[in-house]
């Protein structure tokens, strides 16, 4: 494991998850030299500019061909590399859902597909950009596990967990340039081990993704008014960390699930689908992108039109715990 210094660390806030992810990428390759990437025309988009040129025989640019994309990475993996696949999440899974099913899932191969600018942040591209229903085509696939990193260094941590983990992956990234460091030093990092990020007993924020920083400031504003806020980080929403949200269940009496995605199939229906098998468990709300098509218009006011920055959060929390 590389150690990943402050300054790295703030220069990583600052330029946003996809130096994250070509940096790491980078890495990645120079210990292990059966993994490559495999883009879908994103070469300079995704910061893969840098692995391009340091490895040259194994990177794969295959146009704008996003099927294809994975069907090729299927075959890697079936020869024995490890294939990291780079696509944008508001077209992959989506447009090669049968592919993710068929030569990913059902053969249970080792492929690693992450998902870039996922949520609203490709604000004015508009609806056919934004990636609101990624997190649902690749949850209902068996095998897929799904990730969703909150920070820099948990951008860094989930690309390296993800090289490790035997089977396919789909990492789900969100946060853009000048997304906050909400883990200042190292700290342990596991698939489908949930982080209590801040403690409480009254609201549960469940978040996924960069909105982590939301939530926690949201706990900040409800502790001004003499309301205890939960934050969970489940940076895994498959599988889901039962055991924490037993916790929860027990302790809370209001869960609030924060995401950038559609509520139907995303963090917010996983958690209310273990919950539903729970005779007494806290009311839940969800905090998401709802279930329509967005206005166009930059990522934060999206976030803000949606109720996903920290003051509506607060609010949400405040009039849903009575």
């Amino acid at each position: 494991m590389s150690h990943i210094s402050q300054e790295k660390l703030q220069e990583w806030s600052k330029l946003g998850h996809r130096t994250v992810l070509g940096e790491t990428l980078e890495m990645l390759a120079a210990e292990n030299p059966r993994m490559c990437t495999v883009t879908a025309d994103l070469t300079p988009t995704a910061r893969l500019t840098g692995f391009k040129e340091k490895y040259p025989d194994r990177f794969f640019d295959v146009g704008i061909a996003e099927q294809n994309l994975i069907d090729f990475s299927a075959g890697l993996a079936i020869e024995g590399l490890l294939p990291f696949v780079v696509a944008m999440s508001g077209i992959v899974p989506m447009r090669c859902a049968e592919q993710m099913r068929s030569a990913v899932g059902y053969m249970n191969l080792n492929v690693k597909v992450i998902g870039i600018e996922a949520g609203v942040r490709f604000g004015p591209l508009g609806n056919t950009h934004y990636g609101m229903d990624d997190i649902a085509v690749a949850r209902v696939i068996p095998n897929i596990t799904v990730v969703c990193p909150s920070d820099p260094l948990q951008v860094h941590k989930a690309v390296r967990a993800a090289a490790e983990y035997e089977g396919p992956v789909y990492v789900r990234l969100t946060g853009g340039p000048g997304f906050p460091v909400l883990y200042p030093e190292d700290f342990d990092f596991q698939i489908g081990k949930a982080i209590e990020y801040r403690p409480g007993r009254d609201v549960a924020f469940i978040t996924t993704g960069s909105l982590l920083a939301e939530a926690v400031e949201a706990a900040d504003i409800l502790a001004g008014k003499g309301i205890s806020a939960r934050v969970v980080d489940m940076h895994t929403v498959k599988p889901l960390d039962t055991d924490m949200l037993d916790t929860v269940f027990k302790q809370n009496k209001l869960i609030i699930t924060v995401e950038e995605h559609s509520p139907i199939g995303g963090l917010g229906g996983a958690v209310a689908e273990y919950k539903a098998g729970f005779s007494d468990s806290p009311r839940q709300v969800m905090a998401s992108l709802g279930d329509r098509f967005q206005k166009l218009g930059d990522h934060e006011f999206l976030l803000k039109e949606n109720g996903l920055k920290a003051p509506e959060l607060a609010s949400l929390a405040e009039k849903s715990n009575g």
